[in-house]
């Protein structure tokens, strides 16, 4: 690959996350404000039973998916008409199916997870999105091969925003759990003709034969995440046999304080090199270079907020309304959570290099021994932490990220210690300030955001100190000095 296809490609993917990260930024603000809203007013254990039904969705939703997304994606020939054609008609088809088997099975679902009413009608409306989510998926594709993550984030701000508005008033009207069914209902109906204006696309029904020979990438690629699916989703499922929703909702909330920033900033780095690492699979040297510039990126963005909340969570739930005398009991989760995200988003930078590279087995086989990890530890952990155990069983199945590194060093030859220490040396910097802060002077909400806010300068300033070759060399692609 010559210089100017590799800067190129490096602008795009910079402006990819860029435009992903800074578009998102005040619908994440939003979906954030939401959290505190429903769990500052939802009942423990109807937060609990959201979070088995969302893990019941999820299981659906990838036994549902072959795969073919990510299939036509990573594709390297132009696609052809046929192909898209081919990947809705299953698609479609399959995720009806499915919403009709459910529909008939719902007694029994219902009862088997001890699901209330409200519950039961939740879990039908979310298979029902997963249909919908079919006519939606066409467009996606197509922004995603060009790299235009630009345009793509307008539908997704839509029907986030949507969702969130609706779902905050229904909270706070009382409506429970039945909140999250119509505000999914809603968002999602809207968001199917907000992606058709973005990138048009004619719908189109038929099967071709030549088209599903990408279900041979794709089914690997897919039964990847569905042993994801079953290492996180349906353990959670399994979870109602032996904890209480209470426990359930615990758990939840500190996994998804832990991994906010995670969902926010890692999902979108990652959705952005997946499909420029597929462009360039073939150039090792522009593989080795995106593969750092990632992996320091993720660190940088993420290890400062991650080792600050485990630090500061205790003073976080304390001082904010509602959640004093009602969360306190997921804060050794939330430790768990956030160090188990600070790995994993590393480690998911490199899994990412291997899908992208064809090398779909390997990634598979570092599924299964995740799966098989966390299947034995979590109930070892439970029985003597009990709820907590779950957080210390994802935890240590992250330190694998040694095995990862030496699977993506196979493909590429990349430093992985010199790609991450200055942001690390940078947040250990932060972290000691931080506790010492949080020590002398946090007594109130004022004097907590104040130690947070001097973290957050000593890091900065530590950063720029530490790396500023490396910020000023990426920044002076779009023109700005440091």
């Amino acid at each position: 690959m010559d210089k100017r296809n590799f800067d190129l490609i490096v602008k795009r993917s910079i402006r990819g996350v860029l435009a992903l990260a800074s578009k998102t930024f005040f619908l994440n603000l939003v979906s954030f404000a939401a959290f505190l809203v429903v769990t500052s007013n939802l009942p423990k254990t109807e937060f609990g039973v959201y979070i088995v039904v969302i893990a019941i969705q999820r299981v659906i939703s990838f036994l549902t998916d072959f795969g073919l997304g990510a299939a036509l994606i990573q594709k390297k020939e132009d696609l052809q008409q046929r192909d898209i054609s081919t990947f809705f008609t299953v698609q479609a088809g399959i995720t009806f199916i499915i919403f009709l088997l459910v529909t008939i099975f719902i007694g029994i679902i219902a009862d088997f997870f001890k699901l209330s009413e409200q519950g039961k009608w939740l879990l039908l409306v979310l298979v029902f999105t997963i249909f919908l989510s079919s006519f939606k998926t066409i467009p996606s594709i197509l922004l995603e091969r060009t790299i235009s993550f630009g345009k793509l984030v307008f539908p997704q701000i839509v029907e986030a925003l949507v969702f969130n508005l609706i779902l905050v008033a229904l909270v706070l009207g009382g409506y429970g759990i039945s909140s999250f069914s119509f505000a999914f209902l809603i968002s999602s109906l809207i968001g199917i003709p907000v992606y058709y204006l973005i990138a048009p696309w004619r719908i189109r029904i038929g099967i071709d034969k030549q088209s599903l020979y990408n279900l041979k990438y794709g089914i690997r690629y897919q039964a990847k995440n569905i042993l994801a699916t079953i290492k996180d989703d349906l353990l959670t499922v399994i979870l109602t046999r032996f904890l209480t929703f209470t426990e359930i909702a615990y758990i939840g909330f500190a996994q998804r304080l832990a991994f906010f920033m995670y969902r926010y900033l890692v999902d979108s780095v990652t959705k952005v090199t997946f499909s420029a690492y597929s462009r360039a699979q073939n150039d090792l040297n522009f593989l080795k270079k995106a593969v750092e510039k990632s992996l320091f990126f993720v660190s940088a963005s993420m290890f400062p907020p991650l080792f600050g909340l485990m630090i500061v969570s205790p003073y976080l739930i304390n001082f904010f309304p509602n959640w004093n005398n009602k969360w306190e009991p997921a804060i050794f989760s939330v430790v768990f959570f956030c160090l188990n995200a600070a790995v994993s988003a590393l480690s998911g930078i490199l899994v990412n290099v291997l899908d992208s590279t064809g090398r779909v087995k390997t990634t598979l086989r570092l599924m299964v021994i995740w799966t098989i990890l966390i299947w034995t530890l979590t109930p070892i952990f439970i029985y003597f932490y009990g709820y907590n155990g779950v957080s210390v069983a994802s935890f240590l199945v992250t330190t694998t990220i040694v095995y990862t590194i030496y699977l993506v060093k196979k493909v590429v030859d990349f430093s992985f210690l010199r790609s991450i220490y200055k942001p690390a040396a940078a947040t250990l910097l932060m972290v000691f300030v931080v506790i010492l802060g949080s020590q002398i002077f946090i007594k109130d909400v004022l004097s907590l955001i104040f130690v947070i806010l001097t973290g957050a300068v000593v890091y900065t300033v530590s950063l720029i100190l530490f790396a500023r070759k490396e910020l000023s060399r990426d920044l002076a692609r779009f023109g700005i000095k440091i």
